[in-house]
């Protein structure tokens, strides 16, 4: 895909994240998973990129490797960043924003289980589209599309719009082949698979 497309489809699929959750039940408290992940994932991708930049190389998404049996890239790739200054500061940046967003509406446990069924799952994705790479943006799609399966199913209609709005633009990613669609699809899915049974008629964290 060409990179002004995947720049609006991102741009879309943030703010319609945002601004769907502002109509929802939400909880007041401190995001501490958010902060959590934050911290781990802030400070090895600061060391990575000042003392020690063979974490890179090391620890990122890796088809050729993760075929010969180094299987934990498809989680410690999501700890390191291959956008340097810019990419990183984005990565952290939306993490902090829709990961306090996302545990607004969910569990610190539900919140967890789809950050990490999206990151680790969107890897897999990746090794057909970009075989080698890293960052925890997959982490964040995929904590976006939880919010926007929220919105679609609990949200007053401006709410719903605005879900589908976002979830489009996450189709037009996963179409173009874009590794972040996959993660909008996976955490769309699990987030259904997760929460069916008790999301109808309940409000707030679940």
């Amino acid at each position: 895909m060409d990179d002004p497309v995947v720049a609006a489809c991102f741009a879309v699929l943030l703010t319609a994240t945002v601004w769907a959750a502002g109509q929802l039940d939400r909880t007041r408290r401190a995001p501490l998973a958010t902060a959590a992940t934050l911290l781990v994932i802030g400070t090895v991708s600061v060391l990575q990129l000042t003392a020690f930049p063979g974490l890179l190389g090391a620890l990122r998404r890796d088809r050729s490797a993760i075929a010969d049996g180094q299987l934990w890239r498809l989680v410690t790739s999501l700890v390191v960043q291959d956008g340097g200054w810019p990419g990183t500061v984005f990565n952290l940046a939306t993490l902090v924003v829709v990961g306090s967003v996302a545990e607004s509406l969910w569990s610190r446990r539900r919140w967890v289980l789809i950050a990490l069924t999206a990151g680790i799952g969107a890897q897999f994705w990746g090794l057909v589209v970009q075989p080698t790479g890293a960052g925890n943006s997959v982490l964040v799609f995929g904590l976006a599309a939880s919010v926007l399966v929220r919105a679609l199913r609990q949200g007053p209609l401006p709410s719903r719009a605005l879900a589908v709005v976002g979830l489009l633009a996450g189709t037009v990613l996963l179409v173009g082949g874009d590794l972040h669609g996959g993660a909008v699809a996976i955490g769309a899915v699990s987030t259904a698979l997760l929460t069916t049974p008790r999301i109808r008629g309940h409000a707030g964290v679940v």
